[in-house]
């Protein structure tokens, strides 16, 4: 009888010190879980940013009109990284050069072989971060003769001065070049210009990107010409195996030092405002017309789809733009300052 006393007794001395030590362990999970979930401190920055007035403003769009983050905020151990954005839109690529050499802007859209370009001016103090528009480009014709290069032989075609020694330029020339055509390029005229001259019966064949496409082809058929429209992408992928990667996003790297998770954030407030323009046309729409990147709605929700965006970061966006800056150095070394920027030039997170 005693004996089993005993080891009743010694079974629930043994039960006892399970619980006991059952509770510790709660204790101290508990513990555990509140310093994970302790608060982080919110870090907020000021970004600046520059855009075009076309396509690259369009990517914008959404994040200028927020103009603070509204995507994921990037978040390190101690920290989380939420922006304030400032975004001024420009017409010319000069612009946004100017604005980054001065420090006036953190964060610019520009043509993919002016990023080359000023990564050799300023010595590496600007990093590529993204692809921001693939193509962008077309053909109008009112000669009803022209539906490809190879229909290009013999005619002057006709683009804006303002693209002029950048990327549309140098494709123009390379396309000219890989279908064996001799063709005149004319660069006398701005796109006002171009439009009056076209609809009036002046000239014949012009490249411009969008909007300005879609502008003038609403042109054309409000005074009731007849016009073919070729798809300069497409007429690129027939003859070259490489994707054009027409804008990208650059960051002065002197500020990247000092701001990488505000700049992460960035990242994924663009790529947020970038898939917003693609997938919700009728919301973004007010937005760019609102902040004058395209006159009107009806011309907005038009022309956005073929503005051709996307947002290419890490290795896809480095194997892209390395990939259309060696196309651009065979064709023209002064294209990309005379060589393709070296590995640092990249930003990959």
């Amino acid at each position: 009888m005693k004996q089993t006393i005993s080891k009743v007794l010694a079974t629930i001395v043994s039960l006892a010190m399970i619980a006991a030590l059952a509770s510790c362990a709660g204790k101290n999970d508990k513990v555990s879980g509140s310093d994970a979930d302790a608060p982080k401190t919110q870090v907020t920055t000021t970004v600046n940013v520059g855009a075009l007035i076309g396509p690259t403003g369009v990517s914008m769009a959404k994040l200028a009109a927020q103009e603070k983050t509204f995507a994921e905020a990037y978040s390190d151990d101690s920290s989380e990284y939420v922006n304030t954005y400032k975004t001024v839109f420009a017409e010319e690529p000069t612009q946004m050069v100017a604005m980054l050499s001065s420090g006036e802007a953190d964060v610019v859209c520009v043509p993919t072989n002016l990023a080359a370009k000023l990564y050799k001016v300023t010595t590496g103090n600007v990093k590529v971060a993204a692809v921001s528009t693939l193509g962008v480009l077309y053909f109008i014709d009112t000669s009803g003769e022209v539906s490809s290069v190879a229909d290009l032989e013999g005619k002057t075609i006709y683009a804006p001065s303002t693209v002029q020694g950048s990327n549309p330029e140098y494709i123009l020339n390379y396309l000219i070049e890989k279908n064996g055509v001799n063709a005149k390029v004319n660069f006398d005229f701005t796109v006002d210009e171009l439009t009056a001259k076209i609809v009036k019966g002046d000239v014949q064949t012009i490249m411009v990107p969008e909007p300005k496409a879609t502008a003038i082809k609403g042109q054309l058929k409000k005074n009731e010409k007849t016009f073919t429209v070729t798809n300069v992408q497409e007429e690129w992928n027939k003859v070259c195996d490489t994707t054009i990667a027409q804008g990208v996003v650059v960051v002065r790297a002197d500020w990247l030092k000092d701001n990488e998770g505000a700049f992460k954030t960035f990242l994924n407030d663009f790529a947020a405002s970038t898939d917003a323009a693609v997938n919700d046309t009728e919301a973004v729409a007010a937005d760019v017309v609102s902040l004058g990147i395209i006159p009107n709605e009806a011309l907005a929700k038009t022309a956005m789809p073929g503005c051709n965006l996307v947002c290419k970061t890490g290795d896809e966006m480095k194997q892209s733009v390395s990939n259309f800056l060696d196309v651009l150095l065979a064709a023209d070394p002064q294209s990309v300052g005379g060589a393709v920027p070296d590995d640092a030039f990249y930003y990959l997170g």
